[in-house]
């Protein structure tokens, strides 16, 4: 019995430490907040933050599924705001249509050589941690452009260059044509 709470323990312990960076050298990103649908016309924001180490090396940003590969879904620019060189910073970049080895199209933006902060740390207090956490989380907003008559689902992917296979953050979403959509969906978040 005790081997098996001790076994409990340990895979508590390992998950705490994979989610919240406590151990971890590698970069992975999280999504701390992001919206419930891409809604044609209105701006569509989601904000980032890494749960593990640091890294130098930037990040990319993909939406992809049917609608962008069909074309009915774009958008031509994103935004990232947030401290970076410990200056409040924005930068814009173009939502490029590339097309991947399966002949299948996404919308991509490259972010390279931006440095990613650390993870949480292991000895900080609650405090430290939230200040830190505030001033570390990188922030996305575009506008989409979404005119059909039925709803969508695309996938939303930042993933760090430092990690690709295991950093990334990804969340399938909504494109939707009119506000009135969003109603639809606020629940399955």
């Amino acid at each position: 019995m005790k081997a098996s709470i001790n076994s409990v323990f340990k895979k508590v312990a390992s998950e705490v430490d994979r989610r919240y960076g406590v151990s971890s050298d590698a970069t992975f990103l999280t999504f701390c907040s992001l919206g419930a649908a891409m809604i044609n016309g209105l701006p569509f924001s989601f904000v980032i933050d890494n749960i593990g180490g640091p890294s130098d090396k930037g990040l990319c940003v993909a939406v992809s599924g049917d609608a962008v590969s069909e074309g009915k879904l774009t958008a031509s620019e994103i935004e990232l705001s947030g401290l970076i060189g410990g200056k409040q910073t924005a930068i814009k970049k173009k939502l490029s249509l590339v097309e991947k080895k399966d002949g299948k199209k996404i919308l991509q933006a490259k972010f390279s050589g931006l440095h990613i902060a650390s993870g949480l740390k292991v000895k900080e207090t609650d405090e430290e941690r939230f200040s830190r956490k505030m001033k570390n989380q990188l922030k996305f907003s575009f506008t989409p452009k979404y005119d059909c008559e039925s709803d969508a689902e695309v996938m939303l992917t930042v993933y760090p260059y430092e990690n690709i296979l295991n950093g990334a953050a990804s969340k399938w979403r909504y494109a939707c044509r009119d506000e009135g959509s969003l109603e639809k969906y606020l629940g399955k978040l």
